[in-house]
């Protein structure tokens, strides 16, 4: 009775040290109160540590109690499973022990066993590589772990450091340690966070893994996307990850699960996500970038919120000798994803000022900080009979530095007011790099059905590649379709101006030959055109840009012909006077009068989409 007393004493005492350092640590009532002398000499540290922690912004885990476990050596429970399935009960323990000996102190060779609230004891298995020893100054962490034949979940109470005597009979026990861990388990999956209303941050709160991880790493949910892939529905979590400290710090190995209400068509709320970066991540002091999480899900599954989970690992020796590995996961916070509108993304788009560079996230380094993006087209095109129209936006990406700089390779949507989305296809470009302090154009064509009349949409750019298949927002600005004049004095196939001086069309008449008299007469047309072009110097073209075409049409609105003009290439369309031969007419007979419809045309990945710009009549 007296060394369990003494025993008692020495552990309250350690107790109250230990919150007198940690300032928001708790205590167990029946310590604290056989401890009330050395508690009220902390008092003012620890309201001033609860202040602080109430007004900062940044959530850090449960503070971890450390308790003595010898003279020098204090444990803390960094980690507790205890996780019921259909096979049963599976109940594990991580423990972090801190040195305080000056040299190479001996772990004890003690039991743990772990009580639970329904009276059960069980003694827990040490892994095979759990440290014996642990250097001056220093931390290790042991793992328990224990498979129990039950399917009945029982809230866990204690746990227990036993010394045993094995040379005895009866052998003698002796509790060295006894810690409480009730409401400090992790059931699981579906663990509600009930027990820690601290643990359950709502959206953008920004968070740190410490103390049940040592490291300074500050986490932040900045953006949450949602895109149909190949593999099927994936949400994305990109989160902001900052390194405070004076040192390089690694990301720790820690995962996401997202959780769902069951709104879907199964009965599963739990996705699991995996970090798309591949580890090691090492940032350098001060540093600050983005992580991203997939979480694939059904195809009608709404996420409502997710944990973030810290992985543990226990080894044992199989039946052959050989080491084996029993992975899980601990659940450290739940974050709310937020709750938005189909038109909430429309509603706090920028607007964008034509003909200014779009402004990127900083983080992001998918455009190159020399190369500036602006937009200096956006127009609707016809897709005679194919049941869409096709809106085009021709972005001008310039070279401001004094090095080549890749074409970059992000990619884009349209968002209507109504919160409908359409991706956009980029055309097929020749150039893989942009020439210092020169400008290249490239076009974004959008399906969209022939109803759609918007005048503004949201135009949103987006990074397919870091976290593939799932694509990560870089920037979104509402933009406001231009209106096409039709004007033949002042026509615009970016980066050409057009200006049509004067133009004529005749038919021409093909007869029977002598070697050929029963031929029949033919006729074909051919337009006499004087232009005057202008190029901005600075913006390179490839093949797939603009074009003009021209269609021939009858009073009756009947296409006889059409013939396409490039503004590169040998047979480019130059200033000046030059001849038009339509040759393959839809017609057998001279038609008068004719109508000249001048369209701009860009060839997309679904086919050519055309913009009348100028109509000439006879």
């Amino acid at each position: 009775m007296t060394n369990s007393n003494h025993q008692w004493k020495k552990t309250a005492l350690s107790v109250v040290l230990t919150a007198s350092l940690l300032g928001t640590a708790s205590m167990p009532s029946a310590m604290a109160a056989s401890a009330a002398p050395e508690a009220a000499v902390t008092t003012d540290a620890l309201k001033a540590a609860s202040v602080g922690q109430a007004s900062g912004t940044i959530a850090g885990t449960p503070l971890l109690q450390s308790y003595a476990l010898t003279d020098k050596l204090q444990v803390e429970i960094k980690s507790l499973l205890n996780e019921t399935t259909s096979e049963g009960t599976r109940i594990a323990a991580v423990v972090r022990v801190r040195s305080s000996d000056a040299n190479v102190a001996k772990i004890p060779d003690l039991e743990l066993r772990v009580k639970t609230a329904d009276g059960y004891e069980y003694p827990m298995q040490a892994s095979v590589f759990n440290a014996h020893a642990i250097r001056p100054g220093t931390t290790e962490e042991l793992n328990f772990l224990v498979k129990v034949d039950r399917r009945s979940p029982s809230e866990l109470t204690e746990l227990v450091w036993y010394a045993v005597d094995w040379y005895s009979y009866p052998k003698k026990e002796t509790v060295q340690l006894a810690v409480p861990v009730k409401g400090q388990e992790w059931t699981g999956p579906l663990s509600s966070f009930a027990n820690s209303a601290s643990s359950v941050l709502p959206w953008e709160r920004s968070f740190t893994l410490s103390p049940a991880l040592e490291s300074p790493l500050v986490y932040t949910p900045v953006s949450v996307n949602r895109d149909n892939t190949p593999q099927g529905p994936v949400t994305t979590v990109k989160m902001r990850v900052e390194n405070p400290s004076a040192t390089k710090e690694a990301v720790p190995d820690f995962t996401i699960d997202g959780r769902s209400n069951g709104n879907g068509s199964t009965d599963k709320t739990v996705f699991p996500g995996k970090r798309v970066e591949a580890s090691p991540l090492v940032l350098e002091p001060k540093e600050q970038r983005y992580i991203h999480f997939a979480i694939p899900t059904d195809k009608d599954t709404v996420l409502t919120n997710f944990n973030v989970l810290t992985p543990e690992t226990f080894r044992q020796l199989d039946p052959k000798g050989q080491p084996s590995q029993v992975s899980y996961n601990v659940g450290r916070y739940q974050v709310a994803l937020p709750v938005t509108s189909r038109t909430a993304e429309f509603n706090a788009a920028k607007p964008y000022e034509p003909g200014q560079p779009f402004v990127f996230d900083s983080l992001s380094d998918t455009i190159d900080p020399h190369l500036s993006v602006s937009m200096v087209e956006f127009h609707r095109h016809e897709n005679e009979g194919e049941g869409y129209q096709t809106v085009i936006a021709k972005l001008l990406l310039t070279n401001n530095s004094d090095l080549p700089v890749p074409v970059p390779t992000f990619q884009t949507k349209l968002i209507t007011a109504q919160g409908m989305t359409y991706s956009g296809n980029r055309q097929t470009g020749a150039i893989a790099e942009i020439m210092p302090q020169t400008s290249y154009a490239v076009s974004y064509a959008f399906n969209m059905p022939t109803e759609n009349e918007d005048e503004q949409y949201v135009l949103k750019f987006t990074d397919a590649k870091t976290a593939a298949p799932a694509s990560t927002t870089i920037g979104a600005y509402r933009v406001a379709m231009q209106e096409t004049k039709l004007d033949v004095a002042n026509m615009s196939f970016y980066p050409f101006k057009v200006k049509l001086n004067d133009w004529t069309l005749n038919a021409r008449y093909n007869v029977p030959s002598a070697l050929s008299p029963n031929t029949p007469i033919s006729y074909t047309y051919r337009m006499k055109l004087d232009m005057d072009i202008a190029r901005n110097e600075h913006v390179v073209v490839d093949p797939n840009s603009s074009k003009m075409q021209l269609e021939l049409v009858d009073k009756t609105g009947r296409i006889l012909s059409t013939k396409s003009l490039p503004f590169s290439g040998v047979n480019r369309l130059i200033s000046g006077p030059q001849f038009i031969q339509f040759d393959t007419l839809r017609t057998e007979e001279h038609e008068y009068p004719l109508d000249i419809n001048i369209y701009e045309v860009i060839t997309t990945p679904t086919g050519e989409a055309k913009r009348l710009v100028g109509v000439l009549k006879q």
